[in-house]
């Protein structure tokens, strides 16, 4: 992808509870409206304005799904002056209003959801969550579209093209890790977003300032996240996302995070990800 969307695409992910428009993110990546608008529509398979919009419905959406805040609060938050405006935006959407998109508890229920998909999932046994404060990692990262069963090639292909002075071994810490953004009770598969990223030690690394690194920068939010261990008796993905969810924390004083969940990998993601049940350690943001 090119470096001037991705930049587009980390500005407006991390203002999308703003009043942003195509002009003012055209600016920041140095070109004109123009070819701005038809870049970002051969590169992401969609116009600004309808990628903009998607994403601030599928945030809100889980918002009304995993907070407690009422639909003003939501609408508010997401840039919409009332209510009424929030829930014509919504409506037009999803074809149903936030209230009864909320009270849906079956099609949000994942064992529901997940029970003709892969192997259904269990929470007989449920993986062990730490409360840990983590800080920011300096990462050179890929954008990747499609389902969570895609994710290895994903990774098969960041890796392939890593630049040489990336491939070095650096033993005792993890180089390599995921950036999680969508829910696919919430997402289409074909719209889910997946970020595969190196991990520096460190932003002095000097190799931050190499011409195909410097354009493909992110810095990962810190913050308080729930912490799985999933590199011993490796999980599905969709389980311990779920469990995480739907049964830790509604009985806990924390709430979801519209910042994308974490998976660190120790060893080789692409072999880490051989199953739809991932050897890494997996994190999801909470308030």
């Amino acid at each position: 992808m090119d470096p001037r969307i991705l930049t587009a695409l980390k500005y407006i992910e991390q203002n999308i509870t703003e009043q942003i428009d195509l002009e003012e993110v055209s600016s920041k990546v140095g070109l004109s409206k123009f070819y701005f608008e038809r870049l970002f529509q051969a590169e992401v398979g969609e116009s600004f304005y309808a990628y903009f919009k998607r994403v601030r419905m599928h945030n809100a959406a889980c918002r009304l799904k995993w907070t407690n805040l009422s639909i003003y609060e939501i609408a508010i938050g997401y840039g919409y002056s009332s209510n009424a405006a929030f829930t014509r935006a919504f409506r037009a959407f999803f074809g149903v209003s936030p209230t009864e998109y909320r009270s849906n508890e079956e099609a949000w229920d994942p064992e529901t959801f997940y029970k003709y998909r892969f192997e259904g999932l269990s929470f007989d046994d449920p993986p062990k969550v730490q409360v840990r404060d983590i800080g920011s990692y300096c990462c050179m990262f890929r954008r990747y579209y499609g389902p969570y069963e895609t994710v290895q090639d994903s990774w098969r292909d960041f890796v392939e093209r890593l630049p040489d002075p990336l491939r070095g071994n650096e033993p005792g810490r993890a180089r390599f890790l995921g950036r999680v953004y969508d829910d696919p009770r919430v997402t289409p598969p074909n719209e889910i977003r997946y970020d595969c990223c190196y991990v520096f030690a460190d932003a002095q690394d000097a190799r931050i300032q190499l011409d195909e690194v410097r354009d493909c920068l992110v810095t990962t939010d810190p913050g308080l996240y729930a912490v799985v261990d999933n590199n011993h008796k490796p999980r599905p993905r969709p389980e311990v996302y779920a469990y995480v969810l739907d049964k830790w924390m509604p009985r806990t004083n924390y709430h979801y995070s519209d910042v994308p969940a974490l998976e660190f990998f120790a060893k080789c993601p692409v072999e880490a990800n051989s199953t739809w049940a991932p050897a890494c350690t997996m994190l999801v943001p909470l308030e």
